[in-house]
C-alpha cells in the first residue's frame, strides 16, 4: 500500500547487494555520499521558498479560516522539515540500491484496474508532476543518457530507461509524492510545495547529473563515451520527396553549398553526434529565431551568454512558453545545438582578447544572440569568411576597439541604433550587407575628424620645435654679440628677455640670411653702444615694431625700446633709474607662447633600449602603444609624432586627441618598467584571430579517426 512506502525505504539495507562487484558497491556507495550532500542544500532551499509562499498567501487570504490554514501549514512544516528531508533523501538513496531491480519487481506486480471519482486537485498536481518531468528531462536529456549508460555498465544491464533512472525526473516526483505525502497538507498546498521544489532542485539536476558522470568517468566507466540513443517511439514517416526532373551536371552542382564542415565538423569529431530525445521535437528555424528574438529582446544575464548549457536551458524554456501541459516539448535540432556552443565558444574566445574591462565586452554581450540568430539562419556563416554576418561582427569589434574609448564617444548614439535594427529586424544578409556599410560610413567619419585633429597637434608640435630651433639659434648669436661688448647686468637682462624673442621670432620667419634678420643683428650691436645709433626716431620705430611682433602693446613696447636705447647710450654713465626693475620682471616674462629655454644639462647616457627606439622611430615614426592605467585597464595610443632632434614625441588618442608627450629617456624607462608597450602592426582582424585560435583548440582536443571509446 501508498501508505507502507515509507517505511519500506526507511528499513532498506545499508549496503549496496551483495552479489555486486566490489568496485560497483564501492562506486554506489560513494554516489549516494554525493547524493546526500548534493541533495541537503536545494531541499532546504525548496522549503524556505515554500514557507514564504505559505506566508504571502497567508497575508493576502480575505478569509480568517483560510489564514489559519496557511499558518497551520507552516507550523507543521516546522516539525517535519526535517522528517521531509530524511524521507526524500532516503528515496533517492533507495532507488540506487535497487538498481536493476526495479524493472523486474515492476513487471512481477499484478496490475490491478480500479475505478474511482476524479479530485481535481489530485489531477491537477498529477498533470503538474507529469509536465515537471517533460520539462526536466528536455533540459537534462543528454547527460541523463550519458548517466544510463554508465550506471548501466555499473551493474552489468542494458542502458537505463527514464523510469528506472534513480537520479533522473521520474525518480525526483517518485521521492516528492513519498516524502509529501507523510506531511498531510491540504491538496492545494501540496501545489505551493511543488512549485518550489521544481524552481529549486528539479531545474537544478543538471549539477548533480555532472557530479555524478564526471566521478564515474574518473573512476574509468566510461570515460570517454559518446552515446547514440534510439528514439522511444517510431517517428511518422515523412512524405517521399518529388525526384528532379534530370541531374544537373558536375560543373553546375559543384558550386552549390555543401554541408557545413570546418568548425561544425571538428566539433563533431570531438565530442561525437549528440544524444537525440526520442518523445520530443526539433524546433523549426523560423521558431528558433523567433525565440532567440525574444530572449535577445529581454537583455538576459550575460553570464548566461558564457555558458552555453545554461543559454539553451533558457532557449528551451522560450520554446515550449506557453504551450499546452500535454504538448510535446520542443528542443533544438543538433545542428542548431552545435551552431549554439560553436557561437558561445567563439564569443568566449574573442572576450578573452579584449582587455578586461574594454568596452568591446559589452558591444560582445549586445551581439552574441543576433549572431546566433543568422549562424542558425545561414549555414554560410562558419563556412565563408565573406559572409554579411562576419563582416558586420568584424566591422563592430573594430569600432568598440578603436572609437568606444569613453562614455562621450560620437559613435555611441549610431552604434546603438544599429544593434536595435540588429535585434529587431530578421536576420537576412541584406540587413547585415546594409549594417555593414552604415557602419563603415560611419567609422570613416570618425577617422577623418580624428585625422584633421591629430594634425593640428602634429603641425603645433612642428611648429613648437621649430621656434624652440629659432630661439636656440638667436641665443647663441646674440651671446656671441654680448661677449664682444658685455653690457651692464640690467641691459643684458632686457636683451636675453625681449629682444632675443624678437631676433627667434625674426629667424623663424625670414631665415638667416634675410635683410631682416641681417638689419635687426645691426640694431642689436646698436643697442650695445659698438655701432654709432644713427637716427634715434627710426631705431626707436624699428625696435618698438620688434617688440610688438612678439605680442608687446604699443605703450610697453614703446618704453622698452627707449630704455634698451638709452641704456645703449649711457652704457658708460651708468644706468638709468627704473631699468634694473624692468628687467628683473622681463626675466619673469614668458616668451611668445612658450617657456624661456632651460639652461643646459649635461646629456643622460641612453639605455640600449632608448637607443634601439631612435633607430627604429627615426626610420619609422609613428605606431600604436598600450599605457597601463592605475586601475588595471590599458589604453592605446598613437605616437603621431617624433622629433630625432629632441628626442620627444607626441601621443594622441583613437580620436586624434593629445594625450601624453614624452622624452625617449622616459618612453623607454616605461617600456622597460611594463607600464608602457609596443603594439605590433596586426596582420588579422580580432574575428580572424579569434576563428584561427578556436579551430586550432577544436583540432587539439579531436581525437584521431578511428579512435573509439
Amino acid at each position: 500500500m501508498d501508505v507502507e512506502q515509507p517505511d519500506r525505504s526507511r528499513s532498506s539495507p545499508v549496503a549496496p547487494p551483495a552479489h555486486w562487484p566490489a568496485k560497483t558497491r564501492r562506486l554506489v556507495d560513494e554516489i549516494r555520499q554525493l547524493c546526500r550532500e548534493w541533495l541537503s542544500g536545494p531541499l532546504r532551499s525548496c522549503l524556505a521558498d515554500f514557507d514564504r509562499a505559505l506566508h504571502e498567501h497567508a497575508a493576502s487570504a480575505r478569509s480568517h479560516i483560510d489564514q489559519q490554514r496557511y499558518q497551520a501549514t507552516r507550523q507543521r512544516l516546522v516539525q517535519e522539515r526535517q522528517a521531509f528531508e530524511q524521507r526524500f533523501i532516503e528515496s533517492i538513496d533507495h532507488a540506487l540500491l535497487e538498481l536493476g531491480a526495479l524493472p523486474a519487481e515492476a513487471k512481477a506486480q499484478p496490475v490491478r484496474l480500479t475505478l474511482s471519482l476524479l479530485d481535481p486537485i489530485e489531477h491537477e498536481m498529477t498533470a503538474a508532476l507529469d509536465q515537471l518531468v517533460a520539462r526536466s528531462a528536455a533540459r537534462g536529456g543528454p547527460l541523463l543518457v550519458e548517466l544510463s549508460y554508465r550506471l548501466a555498465v555499473l551493474i552489468g544491464t542494458p542502458p537505463l530507461e527514464s523510469e528506472a533512472m534513480p537520479l533522473g525526473p521520474q525518480a525526483m516526483a517518485k521521492a516528492f509524492r513519498d516524502s509529501s505525502a507523510a506531511l498531510g497538507l491540504p491538496a492545494e498546498h501540496h501545489l505551493l510545495l511543488l512549485q518550489a521544489v521544481e524552481g529549486k532542485l528539479i531545474q537544478g539536476l543538471t549539477p548533480l547529473h555532472e557530479v555524478v558522470n564526471n566521478h564515474l568517468a574518473a573512476a574509468g566507466i566510461l570515460p570517454r563515451l559518446r552515446p547514440f540513443p534510439l528514439p522511444r517511439s517510431p517517428r511518422p514517416p515523412r512524405p517521399p520527396r518529388p525526384l528532379p526532373a534530370a541531374p544537373a551536371p558536375a560543373a553546375e552542382t559543384s558550386g552549390a553549398p555543401a554541408r557545413p564542415s570546418g568548425l561544425r565538423e571538428l566539433l563533431t569529431r570531438q565530442r561525437g553526434p549528440r544524444p537525440v530525445s526520442g518523445h520530443a521535437r526539433f524546433a523549426s528555424t523560423g521558431e528558433l529565431d523567433a525565440a532567440l528574438a525574444n530572449l535577445s529582446r529581454q537583455r538576459v544575464d550575460p553570464d548566461m551568454l558564457r555558458r552555453a548549457p545554461r543559454l539553451r536551458e533558457a532557449l528551451i524554456d522560450q520554446l515550449n512558453a506557453g504551450q499546452p501541459i500535454d504538448a510535446v516539448p520542443i528542443l533544438p535540432s543538433p545542428d542548431a545545438d552545435d551552431t549554439l556552443e560553436l557561437i558561445a565558444r567563439l564569443f568566449d574566445t574573442l572576450r578573452r582578447q579584449q582587455p578586461p574591462q574594454a568596452a568591446a565586452h559589452d558591444l560582445l554581450d549586445r551581439v552574441q544572440l543576433p549572431m546566433l540568430r543568422a549562424a542558425l539562419a545561414d549555414e554560410g556563416f562558419f563556412e565563408h569568411r565573406e559572409h554579411p554576418a562576419r563582416q558586420l561582427l568584424d566591422h563592430l569589434l573594430e569600432a568598440a576597439r578603436d572609437w568606444l574609448e569613453g562614455s562621450d564617444s560620437a559613435l555611441v548614439p549610431s552604434l546603438e541604433q544599429l544593434l536595435e535594427r540588429l535585434d529587431r529586424e530578421p536576420p537576412t544578409p541584406g540587413l547585415h550587407a546594409d549594417l555593414a556599410t552604415e557602419l563603415e560610413r560611419q567609422v570613416a567619419q570618425q577617422q577623418r575628424k580624428a585625422q584633421v585633429a591629430e594634425r593640428r597637434h602634429v603641425e603645433a608640435m612642428q611648429g613648437r620645435e621649430r621656434l624652440e630651433q629659432a630661439r636656440q639659434r638667436a641665443a647663441d648669436l646674440l651671446a656671441g654679440l654680448l661677449a664682444k661688448a658685455p653690457p651692464r647686468a640690467a641691459l643684458r637682462a632686457l636683451l636675453e628677455h625681449a629682444w632675443s624673442d624678437v631676433l627667434a621670432l625674426t629667424l623663424l620667419r625670414h631665415g638667416e640670411q634675410s635683410d631682416t634678420f641681417a638689419r635687426r643683428l645691426v640694431i642689436t650691436d646698436q643697442l650695445l653702444g659698438r655701432l654709432p645709433p644713427g637716427n634715434l626716431d627710426a631705431l626707436q620705430a624699428e625696435v618698438v615694431a620688434g617688440l610688438q611682433q612678439i605680442g608687446m602693446h604699443g605703450d610697453e613696447a614703446t618704453g622698452i625700446a627707449q630704455r634698451l636705447i638709452g641704456a645703449g647710450a649711457v652704457m658708460q654713465e651708468g644706468e638709468p633709474a627704473g631699468l634694473t626693475g624692468l628687467a628683473m620682471r622681463l626675466k619673469q616674462r614668458h616668451g611668445p607662447g612658450e617657456a624661456p629655454p632651460p639652461a643646459h644639462a649635461p646629456a643622460p647616457v641612453p639605455s640600449a633600449e632608448a637607443l634601439r627606439l631612435h633607430q627604429r622611430l627615426g626610420r619609422h615614426p609613428g605606431g600604436w602603444f598600450e599605457f597601463a592605467q592605475a586601475d588595471g585597464s590599458r589604453v592605446r595610443r598613437k605616437l603621431a609624432w617624433y622629433s630625432p632632434r629632441a628626442a620627444r614625441g607626441l601621443f594622441v588618442t583613437r580620436q586624434g586627441q593629445r594625450a601624453e608627450e614624452m622624452s625617449l629617456a622616459d618612453l623607454a624607462q616605461a617600456i622597460a618598467a611594463g607600464k608602457v608597450r609596443e603594439v605590433p602592426a596586426a596582420n588579422e582582424s580580432d574575428l580572424d584571430r579569434a576563428w584561427r585560435a578556436l579551430t586550432d583548440s577544436l583540432r587539439q582536443a579531436t581525437p584521431m579517426p578511428g579512435a573509439r571509446s
